[in-house]
């Protein structure tokens, strides 16, 4: 992949996305301009529908990395040099902290959401709440990070104590995850597990 292009380059056209999708097998269609203008007319723009295109091709990646990676035999150096390549080709490599934080907090709130949408549901139970609020409690922390990534070196106190209200916000949230997670302990001491 390109620098310019994992740094946030002109974005990919919705038929380089198609064509991207077609090579793995999750696009059919015929790839025209017209094609791509009526599904965005049904899908409630351009943006809506290239967000839904690029989601869609995310999601085939995901479950391809799943799988190669649930069968690869690799050491964990291996696998950390294989997950760095995704921070590179993001653009999010380990020569640029602030965009590697924001990146990782990026994938952490996407990873929470449907957590948060689990956790909504009555049924679901303490331990998909105690997980959203970790996620949230993890969410706030990276944003921390990233507000104040240098106010620590520098020795920024303004900086660090304009994170305060978020890192209270962080406690909060994971300790609302601890007491879900108690939650469900007590209940299996109760019946003697």
């Amino acid at each position: 992949m390109s620098e310019r292009k994992a740094r946030g380059g002109a974005p990919a056209t919705v038929e380089q996305i198609a064509a991207a999708m077609a090579v793995l097998g999750l696009y059919d269609g015929e790839n025209t301009p017209e094609e791509h203008a009526e599904e965005a007319a049904r899908l409630g723009g351009p943006d809506a529908y290239r967000v839904r295109m690029v989601n869609a091709l995310l999601g085939v990646v995901q479950a391809e990395v799943v799988n190669t990676e649930g069968t690869a035999e690799l050491d964990s150096d291996a696998r950390h040099v294989a997950w760095e390549e995704q921070l590179k080709a993001a653009g999010a490599g380990i020569d640029d902290p602030a965009r590697r934080v924001e990146f990782i907090r990026w994938q952490v709130l996407r990873a929470g959401t449907p957590l948060r949408l689990m956790a909504q549901n009555q049924a679901a139970g303490p331990i998909p709440v105690a997980a959203a609020h970790a996620a949230s409690g993890l969410h706030l922390l990276l944003g921390v990070i990233a507000a104040s990534q240098d106010a620590v070196a520098t020795g920024d106190v303004g900086t660090l104590a304009a994170q305060a209200g978020q890192l209270e916000a962080a406690r909060e949230a994971l300790q609302n995850a601890m007491d879900n997670t108690n939650v469900l302990l007590n209940m299996l001491k109760s019946v003697g597990l």
